[in-house]
């Protein structure tokens, strides 16, 4: 059921669309202030009306980059114990990393966290500051692409909370000072949360290009799915195309009625993510040297020195991002793919809550990777103490990295497609 708009505020209508999760059929919806839309079927926001969507992110965007700035200018956090101490910038995470031979770990800090927050936050500032001058359309779609892409490798929030972990593991063990880096850091990540939650995506496509061609069509069955009806949705800007249409002649996306490949990407990500799982639990993700007595730890190793000093919530924490989710996520993904294939199409809306469930923790368990890049950085006392990556820390991101690509290659509307093939046997 559609909100209904009130006349007295400010309205936005959105295109018909398909969703992108089920497939159904969307007529033009017009929403107010505040109101949102979402697929009668499935439940999935299709679309919101933000208050001052064109003024809001470029705002918060030069105030995270200012934030970002500075919390590359001072002391991040400071260690010391024993009289001896260290103190690390945010850079240090990831320079630690290179210089200790870890480049995969290096990289993958660089983009996440520097790399493509920056680049996400820069296109939304000129798409935003151009929409009323030239600027050529290729370059808008270009960029307009560039930020439905990269929005979910976005990691600024997890490291920020692997980086209280990380407190709460040194501070039986040394004095532990924030920097005021840290603190422009917590800004930095506030405000890139809300520069993204304030922009809508059909709304900025329809801002920047105007309606689709088919911004007007008029659904007369309410079950009807785009693939049905002879028609695809652009997962991009979502604008309907004629079936058959190669890119959507919007935002200059390749289209696909489903995702190429089938299933056997995903299958394929899911084995091989199954194969790195088995050496980031064996092997020690961490090695700490203490006046030169080596001790490595493991995962699981972590988690049970943490509950026997008392720190429940957070063992609890690592224990569950660290090693239920990546294993849950394997086993959800394994078995949607397994009933798909198999063409079991019952409790369709079940195993696409699930899916979302998948999708969204993915990134979480990125948090025991930022907390050995953190300490790896900040306790490197010489002979007294230093931490070192362990090997189990290359194999852990490329499961997380590995999971959330095999995620975002499965086709949820595979799941719908089965009910109503079932349905028109009936």
């Amino acid at each position: 059921m559609h909100p209904v708009s009130h006349q007295h505020q400010p309205t936005y209508t959105h295109d018909a669309t398909a969703c992108e999760e089920c497939d159904l059929l969307v007529p033009a919806t017009t929403l107010a202030v505040g109101e949102a839309s979402s697929c009668p079927r499935c439940g999935h926001t299709l679309s919101r009306h933000l208050p001052e969507q064109e003024r809001r992110p470029i705002a918060y965007g030069f105030a995270a980059i200012i934030m970002f700035v500075l919390s590359n200018s001072f002391t991040f956090m400071s260690f010391s114990t024993k009289g001896v101490g260290q103190e690390m910038t945010f850079l240090q995470c990831i320079t630690t990393l290179v210089d200790q031979g870890y480049l995969f770990l290096g990289a993958v800090l660089s983009l996440t966290l520097i790399g493509l927050p920056l680049v996400y936050i820069g296109s939304i500032m000129l798409v935003l500051w151009r929409v009323d001058k030239d600027l050529h359309s290729n370059a808008l779609r270009s960029l307009g692409r560039l930020l439905c892409r990269i929005k979910p490798w976005l990691m600024v929030d997890v490291f920020l909370i692997g980086v209280l972990i990380s407190l709460v593991k040194l501070m039986g063990m040394a004095d532990i000072k924030m920097g005021l880096s840290f603190w422009a850091f917590v800004g930095y990540t506030v405000l890139l949360i809300k520069m993204i939650s304030s922009l809508d995506r059909m709304w900025l496509w329809q801002r920047l290009f105007g309606p689709s061609e088919l911004h007007g069509l008029t659904v007369e069955d309410d079950e009807a799915s785009a693939m049905t009806s002879g028609l695809v949705g652009c997962h991009i800007c979502g604008a309907l195309s004629e079936a058959g249409a190669d890119s959507c002649k919007r935002c200059g996306d390749h289209l696909h009625s489903r995702k190429p490949g089938g299933l056997n990407r995903t299958w394929a990500l899911l084995f091989t993510s199954v194969i790195l799982y088995i050496p980031a639990n064996l092997y020690p993700i961490m090695d700490t040297v203490f006046l030169g007595d080596d001790s490595p730890s493991t995962i699981l190793g972590g988690v049970v020195l943490l509950w026997a000093m008392g720190s429940y919530p957070i063992a609890a924490v690592i224990f569950f991002a660290s090693v239920v989710v990546p294993l849950v996520k394997i086993l959800a993904l394994l078995w949607l793919c397994y009933m798909v294939q198999r063409g079991q199409g019952a409790s369709p809306l079940g195993k696409l809550k699930l899916y979302r469930m998948t999708e969204f923790v993915g990134r979480w368990s990125m948090i025991d990777v930022f907390v050995v890049a953190i300490l790896a950085g900040l306790i490197r006392l010489d002979n007294l103490m230093t931490i070192y990556p362990g090997p189990a820390a290359v194999a852990f991101a490329g499961v997380v990295l590995i999971t959330m690509v095999a995620a975002m290659s499965f086709d949820s509307r595979l799941i719908w497609d089965l009910q109503q093939g079932e349905r028109e046997r009936e």
